[in-house]
């Protein structure tokens, strides 16, 4: 009994004290663009312990105001930032956001230059696949500076095989812009990229990856168990990087992916 009346306090508080327990990153197919946010949609997202973040997309799909019309963009220093998860940065409200502040302290310390900013990014993209978030979407604006944001794990992302493994996309065709190599040696852009192999005779070091179980009801609802295993994770945290190295082994033996 004390132990059910515990529980039952244990999810009260927790449904009292969370917004919201899943996080949501809708995706949609965008011609030239590749895989992208829908636009004008509402993207929530939580680490299930501290943050619990909600903001929408703009006209463009992206995490950030609109941007300024091409007129308003030509006449000011405007400044439009590229990359990844670190420039979406679906953690914070968009007042919170790089380009935000990075516009408020111009304005207090150069307010001469009229610094105006637009941002474009997007979780899980290399620079391959920021190509058309500037020839599609920055270009416009004709920014007098363009910052590339690069990170480590952006030296993965720009190789497909790699990436797929990363996102645990093994099995799914990504239709996005990538760069193969030609006989000749030279590096090609090309749309889409090639299909990878079937993973029916590859195995996945962790179940939860790609085999995840369904959760029951009640756990799958409960935010008190949310939260347990969201803790249980954090201070135990998987061994990813030997998962990786397993299942790079087992594509090694994949034929034509020995390199």
């Amino acid at each position: 009994m004390g132990v059910a009346l515990a529980a039952l306090a244990g999810e009260a508080y927790f449904r009292l004290t969370m917004p919201f327990m899943q996080s949501n990153a809708p995706r949609v197919f965008v011609p030239n663009v590749g895989v992208h946010r829908p636009p004008n949609t509402e993207i929530r997202h939580t680490n299930q312990l501290d943050f619990w973040a909600v903001s929408r997309t703009n006209s463009l799909g992206f995490l950030d105001r609109e941007p300024p019309n091409p007129e308003r963009a030509a006449a000011s220093c405007h400044v439009s930032i590229i990359g990844d998860s670190f420039v979406e940065a679906r953690e914070v409200p968009v007042h919170d956001k790089l380009q935000v502040r990075l516009e408020e302290l111009a304005a207090s310390r150069l307010p001469h230059l009229d610094v105006t900013t637009s941002a474009f990014g997007m979780e899980n993209t290399g620079q391959v696949h920021q190509l058309p978030f500037y020839d599609e979407y920055a270009r416009r604006l004709r920014p007098k500076l363009l910052v590339l944001v690069f990170v480590h794990n952006d030296f993965a992302n720009n190789i497909p095989v790699l990436r797929a493994m990363h996102l645990e996309h093994f099995r799914k065709r990504r239709s996005e812009l990538t760069v193969r190599r030609r006989p000749d040696g030279k590096l090609e852009l090309t749309w889409p990229p090639p299909l990878l192999p079937s993973s029916a005779s590859i195995h996945f070091s962790d179940p939860g990856i790609v085999d995840r179980p369904t959760a029951g009801k009640v756990t799958h609802r409960s935010r008190l168990a949310h939260w347990l295993r969201t803790k249980k994770k954090a201070l135990f945290p998987p061994d990813r990087e030997h998962w990786f190295v397993r299942d790079a082994e087992a594509l090694r033996r994949q034929p034509g992916y020995a390199a």
